[in-house]
């Protein structure tokens, strides 16, 4: 049995959202292999149905062009996404859009176990987990679990300007107090510092461990 997980979390970085998916391939136990979407040069679908209908993937000729047929011939896939504005970002939107080159005929991926991940600085995951679910729908795989972190850790920690800004999500959570907030290193929470975090990723590789292939 063979996993393949993505993640699309931040670029040039070991984000909790690539250490999230790495950790549940690692706990399969299964041969595994982790790619990192924010590091390939990729389009959403184009639409090119006359290109994958006949072989049931997409041949967009981009990065991502090996990685579909991994998915097709994988025994179970991970996704994970950061929530951007509460939502699924548009890189894994984009990598997902092009599974259409699987919707012909017979869509060779349907009852494929997946696990979806998503990780904000937020706790309201609701919304980025209807999407996920909406986005895939098509496509007929069985999402065997879903894992949510809450970071805690908003973008206004590292971008430099949070003691003047009153839009950002740290005055949102903080109010006036975010304008003199100094940000220290321990601010920056790491998923596996959670036990709660640690007992659902654990739980998402057993699933994984005793899945049998489709």
């Amino acid at each position: 049995m063979n996993i393949i997980g993505f993640s699309s979390g931040q670029s040039g970085r070991d984000s909790n959202v690539d250490r999230l998916v790495k950790a549940i391939l690692n706990g399969s136990g299964h041969p595994s292999e982790f790619v990192k979407l924010t590091e390939l040069n990729y389009s959403a679908c184009k639409g090119c149905v006359y290109l994958c209908a006949k072989p049931q993937v997409c041949q967009l000729e981009d990065d991502l062009l090996p990685y579909y047929q991994k998915v097709k011939e994988a025994d179970a896939v991970v996704l994970g996404s950061p929530l951007y504005f509460g939502s699924v970002n548009a890189g894994m939107l984009a990598f997902i859009e092009r599974f259409f080159g699987y919707r012909h005929v017979t869509i060779p991926i349907r009852d494929k176990p997946f696990v979806l991940v998503l990780s904000g600085g937020g706790r309201r995951f609701e919304v980025g987990i209807e999407q996920f679910r909406r986005a895939l729908r098509p496509f007929a795989v069985n999402i065997v679990d879903v894992v949510c972190h809450s970071s805690g850790i908003p973008p206004c920690f590292s971008c430099g300007r949070h003691q003047e800004c009153r839009i950002g999500g740290l005055y949102g959570a903080r109010g006036e107090s975010a304008l003199s907030l100094t940000i220290r290193p321990e601010m920056f929470h790491r998923w596996e510092d959670r036990p709660d975090t640690c007992a659902v990723i654990e739980a998402a590789a057993t699933r994984l461990k005793t899945i049998q292939p489709v």
